[in-house]
This record gives structure tokens, sequence and C-alpha cells, in this order.
């Protein structure tokens, strides 16, 4: 059962998050990581890829996090359909998948791949990386 979902607009001059990943609790973890960076501003949270891919075509946020595996469609081809749909998005896997050719392929559309039991320690630099790397 899916945790009630956050829908933000966007508070200008906040870099905008999507989180995308099928557990909640993993959710909730990623926000706390997040939500300390005064500049940064979670929109919107789901755990099914068809639906990231329409929010982030909707709200356009910044930076889109992605799971490999969830329900509706999985990371890796969502983050095909947005990387096509919107370029300038950064996408960033955080996963729990170690194996090589996996990370490969996720590399081969997104900015960033981090491993979930690094989170604590690589996500918030893979995001800052991410976004000072943004298109101008």
């Amino acid at each position: 059962m899916d945790i009630k979902r956050n829908l933000v607009v966007g508070t200008p001059g906040k870099v905008r998050i999507l989180i995308a990943d099928d557990f909640d609790a993993w959710r909730i973890k990623v926000k706390g990581i997040l939500e300390p960076q005064q500049d940064w501003q979670i929109i919107f949270e789901t755990g099914d890829g068809f639906e990231a891919v329409q929010k982030t075509l909707e709200l356009h946020p910044e930076v889109v996090l992605l799971d490999i595996a969830m329900r509706g469609l999985n990371g890796i081809e969502a983050a095909k359909r947005i990387r096509k749909a919107s370029p300038s998005t950064k996408i960033i896997f955080l996963t729990q998948n170690t194996d090589s050719e996996v990370r490969n392929v996720a590399l081969a559309t997104a900015d960033a791949y981090v491993l979930k039991s690094d989170s604590a320690s690589a996500l918030i630099p893979a995001i800052t990386a991410a976004i000072d790397t943004k298109q101008v």
C-alpha cells in the first residue's frame, strides 16, 4: 500500500527533486537524507515507473532519483523515456543492484549510479555533482 505522496509545485530558487522507488520505507529514508538540504525540495514521490515519467514531464524536476526495479516500468526504461523527453533533467539511479552489466546499461542514460547501501554518504554528493553540471 502506497503512503500518501506529496505533490508540490516547487519553490522558486530550489532544486526540485522527484523520487521514484517502489518501497515506501526507502522513499521515507531518502527524504530524511535530502530534507536538510535547504536549497532542495522534493516535489513528488512515486513507486511506479510510468508515473515517474509522467510526473517528470508535468512537473519538470531538475533531478529524478530512480530505483531500477519498480512496478509498471523499470527504472532503466523510465530513464530512457525521461532522457528523450527532457534531456536536461538529471537522472540518478539509487539502487541495490550491484551487477556491473546493469550498472553500465543504466549509466548510458543516467548522470550517476548510487548504491542504496552507500546512500548516506554518496547520495548528496551525487546530486550536487549532477546539478553542478547543469546545462546552461
